[in-house]
């Protein structure tokens, strides 16, 4: 297929020239384009055929044309240009800015800049500034255009042109523009006042954008005068928002004292009488009296790295971290609030990184030191060690770049395990998870921050003419090696000096080096947001910084309505809340009557949303249950009905959690709004998976600019990683004969003809005489004796090679070697340089689709996370409106990233007495003495609710009603927080709690909390006794049957406590635990592994609804509810702490979740020194709600006094949920009570044949089976379903008297289950037998079908691997061996021994390695198919140990065994044959060397033999005649081997006619069994010809042999009878029992199955087998 054109060359030059790909040839590029021309005329539309005109306006580069003899029309060009900038076509707004950025457009600009003069008369200038400059400034200042990601460059370019050299072209320009803006303003007051708004917002807007990408601006001289003029110049009523802001960003960056925002001194204000002793700080970077700290140590923080600096991580010195109180700030204003909470925020997230990383760092510096490890307390992050790591090879990665992978020492706690286990261990521990955050330290400091990559990309990058075990033996794993794991790795940041660092040490290193993991932390969840701050601090610019960072010291904050609601004639449109005409104009007094007659909304909610549409920032509290959410959903929807007239463009909601944030989107749509996006990944909602940012983006379509850019992008990052893969083969081979090559090619001609000039093959071997060589190792070894010099290197770049003695040949070596690798890295730099700038735009590409998405979006949802990872994103769609929820539990960098340029109204929905953020550091937390100075945890709402250091206050809006909780619980909250609360009519009818006495109670206990183990993984709390009590507790209430999915909440404060209570209900229920107490609990290392199946499957078991159950830690339970609480305190000890619950903010949040009732476990004097417990412990007094015991109500015996006090009184005292009381009607329990039980629960059929009902059955007659689903069902019916009659021998009532003697195997996907819901059945003890039967039948099965598929590879391997080896050997005479022998050998002792001397002396060549590593796995698989590693083996070992125990001796070993043998025979053979190959391969390369050279080799394989004896008998006894032909066979060539390096008249020739002997009984064994012993009669006559000859060669694998593999590999599924082939080798057949296809045996190839249920000649019913597995009484 020819080369398509080359579209660089079609728009006139291709920079590849003769080396494109693609075609250059015009007669193509023209025969294309007038193909498609007819089409491209009937599809043009009008702005395609006006662009196009527009287009041909600009001149040619470099040609001069008589229709471009005249100027180009400026005023025609530029109007026309505004008029397709307007068409809101984005492609055609694409293709006007890319050609103004062009050379031929700036030539058009020059031209009009040129004819802007300020000289000239006034009509003049205004004249040209009407028609010519304010088009042009219009087209560049077009709100999409500076917005857009992919025009940024031109943009750039356009507003550089106009800047000029220093400044000199935009002074001309804007001296002009100034005296034309004061011409149309001043001098012509009847000019249309809308053109000249027009042109003062765009002129300043022009201004805003030069100034800010030319900071040089600040010290031209003429920007301020020019500035000051156009403001001087501007009524007050042409000043529109948009200009406000341009003209206060304007003079703030040419104000040179603002560029300096040194804080001022200032003087105490005279109110403030407190007094206060203040210790000096040590000021950041050079402001320190001591100087800076270390590299990392800036005054600025937009000059600070991200992730902490080798000299950061070692420095002494304590970080510069600036207090709460402004005044002692090194910076005022916005720039001091910026710089605090970049600080702070990096210290608890980097600094607890950089704390980690210290101790590493000294315990690899002082190995043999005792290092103390920092207490972790709260404040640590948790770290993992991995030891000697080294970065082995580096790889490319079309999206990551740059990937290294490192190897290290596999934990100790899976030393000795097999893969499997390994495996199983490395996914339940969730450590090394993709984008984990990992750092590599090593002994002299060196320090590299990288995350995790996914290999399997990597997988796909490997050469496929690999054969498939070669790959994946390349695949970075960790668990594939049992000593050394792999992992695949990028450099968190690119940095040029940690790639040449790993690209020089991918060598084995001396020095000592580690990996440092912190599970749980993942750099996009901080990262971007302090890039945002250091981003902000450069620009100084945001929204409502006058309030948010005051200057002046007034203590009440004026809130000004939102700049658009004060655009002439705007007021709100409020029909929609209202339900009749209703208006609101900030500042004008508003009809709350009209509001209220049409409104759900309560009074304190309307006066919220009134409030919030009113002020350009506006702070709404919502006390628990008050309807925050409902309130925030109607003023969205205020405001979506006014977003066209106040051009709103879309409404960012942001939400602290994705469940918060799910549940106001979903809320929305409901309620019939449009155009919502969802940002993120991570939500659970079906109703909003087509709303993402994702999948809406994939419908968009792109422009042809953005289609061209990617294009060109993608080729050159192709391209360009084709070069880095080609750098990176040298890199990861310095020592490799190609690289001395391409080294000496490039710089040494002389030695390159020396070494190179008689040509090489491509493996580096030379052929002299009929022998082949390796050049470079036998130059390096070749030098004569005589020569003993040594030469420094510079003096041998002029010396033969062959004149060099060999100490200088192997430093000339070395320096090739280190000059090749600066080279390639330097080459390395430069690729990766040129992909990361490609990969920059192309990803601009791809955003610019999303950004167009968004700006089409009405409401775009958001969490702080998300819109930290996209702040350069939503930086871009324009947004004037924020409405931020859970405003009290965002830390205040996240909100002020949130306050996005050109935001003009912000609405904080939140509660400052609810949870407060949380952060990882304890050290800045408000509530500890010692961090109430930095308080990072008070959010940016509760700073302006609750002012502190000379903050403003700003007013609040406060709801009043809440409609969650009863009075009684409402009670604990109201009286200490919240004295206006009041209580809606609807929680005064909530029902009684079912089973308790008391709906709020106290349960008082003196238990002590558990001791904290010395080595414990997480320093969490926990409580053993609350732990039992709250099981007993729910077991009780769910017994009642009343509560379904979601109604009970357990809710603790610690970790600890919520992974003991998960583990100690998740056998009774199915467990709720949400995502972040999920991700709170891996990173602490708390998380259980979770229940696998035999195939390795996570186990998921199907539950009612009634089975449910929450549990949550108090930090993640905020905005949640449940109908009942059960809550545990944990902490109760003699020193009274409290812990975690001693502030008001976690005890409101705990008390205020139940709607009906809430039950507390704990110790009430470990509560009662903290204030607010005090509070509520006296209200329960006062209530008698407090006490050591429990009262509880039995259903149906209500009048029955039950109080518990341990756990076990539940079972006492209320068995089944009821009471100790005989019932006239027999109880299951309270749920499945005839009597009391739900409607449905009695109307439920239990009897298939007669169609009773529950409630109809005679339980005494007809006992009833609940299984865990719930669905009921008779004994009799149940035992039908589960064909209990195929099993046991039953009398006549029904009672099981003995096992049936004909039970055949059957498969667990044949096992029953429940009839109506297709539930499990698997935990009624009744029917246990039956299936545990069916899933040991099941695993033996799998096992089976496994081990076949297991082994065939290895074979498949060995057959290669021996194949390469003959190949070698018939080259033997011309090729010696590589590696001599370092003295005389004895190979003798076990197979393991010989081998294991072999791969010492042979350890550098490959070949060796390739069979010695297939060596150890086939070992490593013999273990694994070994009798007791088998689902049988297992079982019986466990049957066996309790029988002794019992006192029962039944020997049930031979009743199991033959199925299983098999597979280790097989593995015991191919062992044998691989340890033969070996020493046959070693022995051979012996032979190319001459005595004198080669030291004395004596073997001695008379082990090898004995071993072969074991297996010849085992065989003959389990009648496996193929094995015991080849265990003759290796007896043969073993003694063959050893007999032909004897001493002529040694012992070994009286064996010569044993060895035959063996080989008769092989023959006699093929003759008997041909079936079974397919080939083998070759093999036999090949060792006759090796014993009679002397001649040795390796085993070839015949195709009979290769088709009895193939058919290991054949997948026999059973579900039925068990068979015999022809050869007596047992197989199953599926679904009815009986033969339905033709199939072979899985052991020697003959047919088995059969057609028509009718078997295949040969093919017998095991019977015997069956009988043996039914006499299996386990």
């Amino acid at each position: 297929m020819p080369p398509g054109p080359c579209f660089d060359f079609k728009r006139g030059s291709c920079r590849r020239g003769t080396h494109c790909r693609f075609s250059h040839h015009t007669s193509t590029s023209s025969a294309s384009s007038s193909n498609t021309a007819n089409q491209q005329l009937r599809e043009e539309t009008e702005t395609e055929a006006v662009c196009r005109k527009w287009t041909y306006m600009i001149p040619k580069p470099n040609t001069i044309s008589s229709r471009f003899e005249a100027a180009v029309d400026t005023k025609k060009f530029f109007q026309i240009g505004w008029n397709l900038i307007e068409s809101e076509h984005a492609g055609t707004r694409q293709h006007v800015i890319t050609k103004l950025g062009a050379e031929t457009g700036l030539a058009i600009i020059k031209t009009l800049t040129d004819a802007m003069d300020a000289s000239q008369n006034d009509e003049t200038i205004v004249s040209i500034f009407r028609d010519r400059t304010l088009p042009f400034y219009r087209i560049i200042s077009h709100p999409d255009v500076l917005s857009s990601l992919i025009l940024e460059t031109p943009v750039d370019t356009i507003y550089t042109f106009l800047f000029g050299p220093s400044g000199r072209r935009g002074l001309r320009m804007f001296r002009s523009t100034a005296t034309a803006l004061s011409g149309m303003i001043l001098r012509h007051p009847s000019s249309d006042e809308e053109v000249s708004t027009i042109a003062i917002s765009s002129s300043l807007a022009v201004l805003d954008r030069l100034i800010e990408l030319n900071q040089s601006a600040q010290v031209v001289e003429g920007f301020t005068a020019i500035v000051e003029t156009i403001y001087t110049c501007i009524p007050e009523n042409f000043m529109v928002p948009n200009a406000q802001q341009s003209l206060t960003r304007i003079r703030r960056r040419l104000n040179i004292g603002s560029s300096l925002p040194l804080a001022p001194i200032q003087s105490t204000s005279q109110n403030i009488l407190s007094a206060a002793f203040e210790l000096s700080q040590d000021l950041p970077g050079n402001l320190s009296n001591n100087g800076a700290r270390h590299d990392n140590d800036h005054a600025s923080i937009a000059d600070i790295q991200i992730l902490p600096t080798a000299q950061e991580i070692a420095s002494p010195r304590q970080e510069y971290l600036p207090l709460i109180d402004s005044t002692q700030h090194h910076l005022s204003g916005l720039a001091g609030l910026l710089d605090r909470q970049f600080r702070l925020l990096r210290e608890d997230t980097v600094g607890q990184l950089r704390d980690a990383v210290r101790e590493e760092v000294t315990r690899l510096e002082h190995p043999n030191r005792n290092v103390p490890t920092t207490h972790r307390g709260q404040q640590g992050v948790r770290k993992l060690i991995y030891h000697n790591v080294r970065f082995s090879r580096m790889c490319v990665d079309r999206r990551k770049g740059l990937q290294v992978v490192a190897e290290f020492d596999q934990p100790p706690q899976i030393n000795n395990k097999s893969i499997k286990q390994r495996e199983d261990w490395w996914k339940g521990s969730k450590l090394l998870q993709v984008d984990s955050l990992v750092c590599f330290v090593t002994s002299n400091g060196k320090i590299i921050f990288l995350s995790v990559c996914d290999p399997i990309p990597f997988h796909r990058r490997i050469d496929s003419d690999l054969d498939d075990k070669r790959r994946s033996d390349d695949i970075p794993s960790l668990s594939r090696r049992a000593n050394r794991a792999s992992v695949l790795l990028a450099l968190a940041e690119y940095k040029m000096e940690d790639t040449v660092w790993i690209s020089t040490h991918t060598a084995p290193s001396k020095i000592r080096q580690s990996l440092v993991e912190f599970p749980g932390v993942l750099l996009p969840s901080f990262q971007p947001t302090l890039q945002a701050l250091q981003k902000m601090s450069r620009k100084l610019s945001l929204p409502f910084a006058e309030i948010v960072a005051p200057d002046s010291q007034t203590s009440t904050a004026v809130i000004k309505p939102p700049a658009y609601a004060t655009e002439r004639g705007f007021s709100f449109n409020l029909d929609v809340l209202a339900g009749v005409p209703l208006t609101l104009k900030p500042g004008q007094s508003f009809d709350f009557t009209k509001l209220d007659g049409g409104s759900t909304l309560d009074e304190a909610q309307q006066l919220a949303v009134i409030q919030a549409l009113s002020t350009g920032l506006a702070l709404i509290q919502g006390p628990p249950g008050t309807g925050k959410s409902y309130t925030g959903v109607a003023i969205i929807k205020a405001l979506l009905h006014n977003r066209k007239a106040a051009n709103l463009g879309p409404i960012i909601c942001v939400c602290y959690t994705n469940h918060a944030l799910d549940q106001l989107l979903e809320h929305l749509v409901k309620d019939g709004v449009m155009q919502v996006i969802r940002l993120g990944s991570r939500s659970k909602s079906d109703l909003l998976q087509n709303l993402t940012l994702r999948h809406v983006a994939e419908k968009a379509v792109p422009t042809k600019t953005e289609k061209h850019d990617k294009w060109e992008h993608n080729r050159d990052i192709g391209e360009t990683l084709r070069e880095i893969e080609d750098t990176l083969s040298g890199l990861n081979n310095p020592n490799s004969w190609t690289n001395i090559q391409a080294h000496l090619m490039g710089t040494h001609n002389r030695h390159f003809k020396e070494l190179f000039g008689k040509g090489v093959d491509e493996e580096g071997f030379q052929e002299v005489k009929g022998r082949k060589f390796r050049v470079i190792e036998s130059w390096l070894r070749g030098a004569p004796k005589k020569l003993a010099s040594n030469r420094p290197v510079a003096q041998l770049s002029g010396i033969s090679l062959r004149e060099m003695s060999t100490s200088e040949r192997g430093a000339l070596h070395k320096h090739w070697v280190e000059q090749r690798i600066t080279q390639l890295t330097n080459d390395l730099i430069r690729a990766l340089d040129s992909y990361h700038g490609s990969k920059s735009a192309l990803d601009k590409c791809h955003s610019e689709l999303d950004l167009r998405c968004l700006r089409e979006a009405h409401i775009i949802g958001v969490t702080t996370s998300g819109l930290a990872r996209n702040i350069e994103l939503l930086q871009r769609v324009r947004a004037k409106a924020v409405i931020c929820e859970e405003a009290g539990e965002i830390l205040e960098a996240h909100t002020l990233t949130a306050f996005l340029p050109g935001v003009e109204h912000a609405i904080l929905i939140g509660d400052h007495e609810q949870l407060r953020p949380q952060i990882n550091n304890y050290e800045l937390q408000h509530d500890n003495l010692r961090g109430k100075r930095y308080s990072l945890d008070i959010s940016l709402f509760e700073r302006l609710v609750r002012p502190q250091m000379r903050n403003l206050q700003v007013p609040l809006s406060t709801l009043k009603t809440q409609r969650r909780m009863h009075p009684s619980i409402s009670e604990l909250v109201r009286v200490p927080l919240y004295p206006d609360l009041q209580d809606h009519s609807s929680v005064l009818e909530y029902p009684e709690v079912d089973g308790m006495r008391d709906r709020l109670y106290w349960l008082d206990h003196q238990e002590k909390e558990d001791p904290r183990p010395a080595q414990a993984v997480s320093l969490s709390r926990t409580n053993t006794f609350e732990v039992d009590m709250i099981a007993a507790l729910v077991s009780h209430l769910v017994r009642q049957g009343t509560y379904g999915c979601e109604d009970i909440a357990v809710i603790t404060p610690y970790l600890g406590q919520l992974q003991k209570i998960k583990k100690r209900l998740a056998n009774s229920f199915e467990i709720v635990v949400g995502d972040r107490d999920q991700e709170e609990l891996a990173a602490k290392g708390l998380q259980d592994d979770p229940e696998t199946s035999t195939d390795g499957q996570v186990q998921v078991q199907k539950t009612t609804l009634l089975n449910a159950l929450r549990i949550a830690t108090v930090d993640n339970f905020q905005g949640e509810e449940a109908k009942v609480i059960v809550v545990s305190l944990v902490r109760s000890n003699d020193e009274r702490k409290c812990g975690f619950l001693k502030t008001s903010n976690r005890i409101n949040v705990l008390l205020s979740r139940a709607r009906h009732g809430m039950y507390i476990i704990g110790n009430s004097d470990t509560s009662r020194p903290v204030p607010m417990w005090a509070e509520v412990l006296s209200i329960l007094e006062r209530t008698n709600s407090i006490g050591p015991k429990l009262a509880l109500c039995c259903p149906r015996h209500k009048e029955t006094p039950i109080e518990v006090l341990v756990p076990d009184d539940f079972a006492r005292l209320a068995p089944e949920g009821g009471c100790a009381k005989r019932c006239s009607s027999r109880l299951l329990c309270v749920a499945y009570c005839q009597i009391c039980a739900h409607p449905t629960i009695k109307g439920m059929v239990v009897d298939f044949i007669s169609s009773s009902t529950f409630e109809e059955v005679d339980l005494d007659g007809d006992p009833c089976i609940v299984p865990s689903c719930g669905h009921i069902l008779t004994l009799e019916s149940m035992d039908g379903h589960m064909s209990m009659s195929d099993f046991y021998i039953m009398n006549g009532e029904g009672s099981i008297l003995d096992l049936k003697n004909s039970a055949e195997p059957f498969s667990a996907s044949g096992m029953k289950s429940c009839p109506t819901c297709r539930g499990p059945l698997r935990n009624l003890n009744r029917y246990s037998r039956i299936v545990r039967r069916a899933l040991i039948d099941e695993a033996t099965k799998k096992f089976i079908v496994w081990a076949n598929m297991e082994f065939i590879p290895l074979v498949t391997r060995m057959q290669v691997i021996e194949a390469e080896l003959r190949s070698i050997q018939k080259a033997s005479d011309k090729i010696s061996s590589e590696t001599p022998l370092p003295g005389p050998l004895q190979l003798k002792g076990s197979r393991d021994h010989q081998i294991a001397q072999i791969e010492t002396i042979m350890r550098k060549e490959n070949r060796y390695k390739t069979i010695i590593g297939l060596r150890r796995e086939i070992k490593n698989f013999l273990q694994q198919v070994n009798e007791k590693e088998q689902p049988f083996g297992r079982i019986c070992d466990l049957v066996q140990d309790a029988r002794r125990h019992c006192g029962i001796n039944i020997d049930l070993h031979s009743k199991v065994d033959i199925l299983q043998v098999r597979n280790r025979l097989l593995t015991t053979v191919l062992l044998i044959r691989c340890d033969y190959t070996i020493l046959l391969t070693f022995l051979n390369d012996r032979k190319g060397e001459t005595s004198s050279s080669s030291p004395n080799v004596q073997i001695d394989l008379s082990i090898n033999r004995k071993e072969c004896e074991k297996l010849i008998a085992e065989s003959h006894s389990r009648n496996q005649p193929g094995n015991t032909v080849e265990g003759h066979i290796y007896w043969a060539r073993f003694l063959a081997l050893e007999w032909s390096l004897a001493e002529p008249g040694s012992e070994l020739t009286q064996l010569l006619d044993k060895a035959r002997g063996h080989l008769q009984l092989a023959h006699k064994i093929c003759v008997e069994y041909p079936g079974q012993t397919a080939g083998m009669r070759t093999e036999v006559e090949d060792v006759e010809k090796m014993l009679r000859d002397s001649t040795f060669y390796m085993p070839v694998s015949n195709e009979e042999k290769a088709a009895v593999y193939a058919a290991m590999a054949h997948d026999f599924r059973g579900t039925g009878h068990w068979y015999y082939c022809e050869n007596g080798h047992p197989f199953t057949i599926g679904e009815c029992g009986m033969p339905m296809e033709t199939s072979r045996c899985p052991q020697c190839g003959s047919p088995v199955g059969g057609h028509d249920h009718r078997a295949v000649g040969g093919v017998r019913p095991a019977t015997d087998l069956e009988r043996q597995f039914c006499g299996l009484r386990i």
